[in-house]
């Protein structure tokens, strides 16, 4: 329990230090201004898109769930990914997610094998999906950017390859995962090397075990290209809710002729980029970005306080909601995640 508040700590000391940036940049006023004037029916609208993402998110657990082991409960469903909402939020790389929803999934009587599968393909169809969607901003939007934003190119084709050599990678799980294993056992020696890993045969049988439900729960998914399409769709449509929030601040804050697609393109390629930030959240990185590219859609002195409403809309939110359910979940996730670490 105490590792979990040290990592909430860590999480929520990017609203801290926005909030000091907001007083030492004379931008707290400017947050009173639009607190006072904003128009709260759109501010209202933003938060219903972070939890038609939320809802989309349990519909996709929900597909891919059903199409592997047949059977899951719809509230079942809905309580794993809110609490995976909080764990994604208080981890680096968001990647404490997955191996406590799996774990909450055994407990409800999904086979390991399988959860685990189920949280492999669906982080290989988010990051296909985030990948081609920014891809598609790039190309109607790039122009746009690179003449607004300093070395927006190298930004962009930086996020691009890592990302891209993720799924390189991923592709490769699939067609021989003789050679990833190699891969992964390359980078293990060195963490091992560097005390990172403590017992190297350990992570070999583990990786061995995340290789073999990986490709099981692949080849089931590749089997219904119908599904595929199904999760396809919903996906486009999670990310497409969460990245209409800057447009509904914007409307709610400075009523202007902003385009929509212009916002929506924007908020792709921030979150392309903010999946190479380490810290929880990607705290600090998404902040950075958004300053960056909110300069195209707001006044200088209201930047600073839309980015704290977008992340107290879409971040924290994930935080306070998700972590009702992950406290009062009957698998009790909170006490049992230091087991899973």
């Amino acid at each position: 329990m105490k590792n979990i508040l040290l990592k909430l700590l860590i999480a929520l000391s990017s609203a801290l230090l926005l909030i000091i940036l907001l007083f030492y940049t004379d931008s707290f006023d400017d947050l009173l201004h639009i607190i006072r004037n904003a128009e709260v029916h759109w501010l209202a609208a933003g938060f219903f898109c972070t939890v038609a993402y939320w809802i989309l998110d349990a519909a996709i657990l929900q597909v891919v769930t059903v199409t592997m082991h047949k059977s899951q409960r719809m509230k079942d469903t809905v309580r794993v990914t809110m609490i995976g909402q909080f764990f994604h939020s208080i981890t680096p790389f968001a990647g404490g997610g997955e191996p406590v929803q799996a774990y909450i999934m055994t407990k409800d009587g999904v086979p390991p094998g399988f959860a685990a599968s189920i949280f492999a393909v669906k982080t290989l169809l988010h990051e296909f999906i985030i990948v081609a969607y920014a891809i598609g901003s790039f190309i109607f939007y790039g122009g746009v950017f690179g003449a607004k934003i300093p070395q927006f190119s190298y930004f962009f084709i930086s996020g691009l390859i890592i990302n891209t050599a993720f799924l390189a990678f991923v592709i490769l799980l699939l067609v021989k995962a003789s050679s990833a294993k190699k891969v992964l056992m390359f980078f293990c020696r060195i963490l091992a090397k560097l005390k990172l890993v403590k017992n190297i045969d350990a992570m070999e049988m583990k990786i061995d075990n995340e290789l073999d439900s990986f490709k099981k729960g692949a080849l089931i998914l590749k089997a219904d290209r119908k599904t595929l399409y199904k999760l396809a769709v919903l996906q486009i449509l999670q990310f497409t809710f969460i990245f209409s929030v800057t447009y509904f601040i914007q409307l709610a804050v400075e009523p202007s002729r902003v385009s929509f697609t212009e916002v929506i393109a924007s908020q792709s390629i921030i979150t392309l980029l903010s999946f190479l930030i380490p810290t929880p959240g990607a705290a600090g990185g998404v902040e950075g970005l958004s300053y960056l590219f909110y300069g195209m859609f707001f006044s200088k002195g209201s930047i600073l306080p839309v980015i704290f409403i977008y992340r107290l809309l879409t971040y924290y939110s994930n935080i306070v909601f998700g972590g009702l359910f992950a406290l009062f979940a009957p698998e009790r996730p909170l006490r049992q995640v230091t087991l899973l670490e």
